[in-house]
């Protein structure tokens, strides 16, 4: 979906600010700090940031995810596909996992709709 077809689905109301957030994590190759989203847009409190994401996690536009041993929170779209992670909890590297680890659609009588997949190690670089 893009960016207005997001906010418009979510009934929040579509304000340059929100629009240029999710303009920001719909653009980004991986998930981003509050604090990258700020440093990519114009004119935009550090704060009302976080207020947004906050909304838009509310609605279930954006999922949040942590990394162990960082104190950084990342935020990315939920996309109509889900996308899956292995992150170095050395340097907090992330490499998209272009397959998905989990082929079951049902668990002990329960459907998944969705899920996240976080592989935790260390790059190449860290293993050294």
């Amino acid at each position: 979906m893009k960016t207005i077809e997001l906010l418009n689905a979510s009934g929040l109301k579509i304000t340059r600010q929100r629009k240029e957030v999710v303009k920001v994590l719909e653009n980004a190759p991986m998930p981003l700090r509050a604090e990258d989203i700020f440093e990519r847009t114009e004119n935009i409190a550090l704060s009302t940031i976080y207020r947004i994401i906050d909304k838009l996690i509310e609605k279930g536009i954006v999922v949040k995810t942590t990394i162990p041993r960082s104190d950084g929170i990342y935020y990315e779209l939920m996309a109509n596909e889900h996308k899956d992670y292995a992150i170095c909890i050395e340097c907090h590297k992330m490499k998209y996992i272009d397959h998905c680890p989990l082929h079951h659609t049902e668990v002990d009588n329960f459907t998944i709709t969705g899920h996240r997949v976080e592989l935790y190690g260390y790059c190449d670089k860290c293993r050294k």
